[in-house]
C-alpha cells in the first residue's frame, strides 16, 4: 500500500494516484514473472487510509525477488519517490 504526499487539491491527488496506478499496471507488460497484478485507489476519506493498493501474485519466492530487482520495478520505485511518502507491504505464501 502506498500513502501519497499531500497535493494542493483533491483532484491533483486523484490524478497522481491514477498516474501511479498506470505506471504500476504497465509493469505487468514488461516483467514476465508477474502472474497477477491489480491496483486500486482508496475511496474513503479516513486519515489512516493509504491511497493506492497493489495486489500481486508470483509463482515462487524467486519470481518475487526477481520482480523486486527488475530494472523496470526499480525505475518505478525511483519515479514513485515524487509521489509516495510511505509504503507498507506483506509478502506471504499461500
Amino acid at each position: 500500500m502506498l500513502k501519497l504526499r499531500e497535493f494542493d487539491t483533491p483532484e491533483e491527488k486523484m490524478k497522481a494516484a491514477e498516474l501511479v496506478c498506470a505506471k504500476l499496471i504497465a509493469l505487468k507488460k514488461t516483467i514476465p514473472f508477474i502472474r497477477e497484478y491489480e491496483t486500486g485507489i482508496n475511496i474513503t476519506q479516513d486519515d489512516s487510509a493509504f491511497d493506492v493498493v497493489i495486489n500481486s501474485s508470483f509463482d515462487s519466492k524467486d519470481d518475487l525477488i526477481a520482480y523486486q530487482v527488475h530494472p523496470d520495478h526499480k525505475a518505478f520505485m525511483q519515479f514513485n519517490k515524487n509521489f509516495s511518502i510511505k509504503k507498507t507491504l506483506v509478502d506471504y505464501k499461500y
